[in-house]
């Protein structure tokens, strides 16, 4: 793969990432935002998953549905918050479930010592 062709390939993740991004920050699903748009569903999760790349006129039609800039669709920052967000989300459910664990066991040795003090 060329770098010219490598560059192009991390575009298209970009924008299909920020294209997620958006839509699900606004609360839209993916047959909502293809109407908006003015393409079909399929054609919207291709784009998502950056199998495909969009004309200009549909990479328009899109950031209107967005109500974005198109320009807004190539920020590296919106992926990147995306991306942080998703991570931190999970670092949060991993950690709740090891407190969680914890104090189980924290309260059975407990109970297990207030049990032999007896």
């Amino acid at each position: 793969m060329t770098r010219k062709t490598k560059r192009g390939e991390n575009l298209k993740t970009l924008v299909s990432q920020n294209i997620k991004y958006f839509r699900e920050s606004s609360g839209f699903s993916q047959q909502e935002l293809a109407e908006r748009a003015g393409i079909s569903i399929p054609y919207l999760g291709a784009i998502e998953r950056a199998e495909k790349w969009p004309s200009p006129s549909t990479f328009a039609g899109i950031a209107k549905g967005l109500g974005v800039e198109p320009c807004d669709l190539m920020k590296p920052e919106n992926a990147t918050t995306h991306e942080v967000r998703k991570t931190a989300e999970k670092l949060i459910k991993d950690i709740t479930v090891l407190v969680n664990q914890s104090l189980k066991q924290m309260n059975t040795i407990s109970l297990e010592a207030s049990k032999t003090d007896k």
